[in-house]
């Protein structure tokens, strides 16, 4: 991937993928709902568009993949212990 917006695009994907809402995601990393909204809409900020323009002018990308079954498994049993404890 090469823009931020690609960027956005897959975490929302891999966010519903993993069957979380937006609340679920940013309670589990302490963020508001709407901020993460802005993330999946690609909106992170100039730092990060500058990287992504950067590598792709080295002729680099940002490959996003999903880890080990595992560990994605790993993580739904860590928020559903954290929605627990709320």
């Amino acid at each position: 991937m090469t823009t931020a917006r690609e960027l956005g695009e897959a975490v929302k994907h891999f966010r519903t993928s993993a069957g979380m809402t937006q609340v679920d995601a940013a309670d589990a990393l302490g963020v508001g709902q709407p901020y993460l909204s802005s993330l999946e809409a690609g909106k992170f900020g100039r730092a990060l568009t500058h990287v992504l323009r950067l590598l792709g002018l080295v002729g680099c990308e940002v490959i996003v993949r999903p880890r080990t079954p595992l560990r994605a498994a790993e993580n739904a049993i860590d928020l559903n212990h954290r929605r627990a404890l709320a």
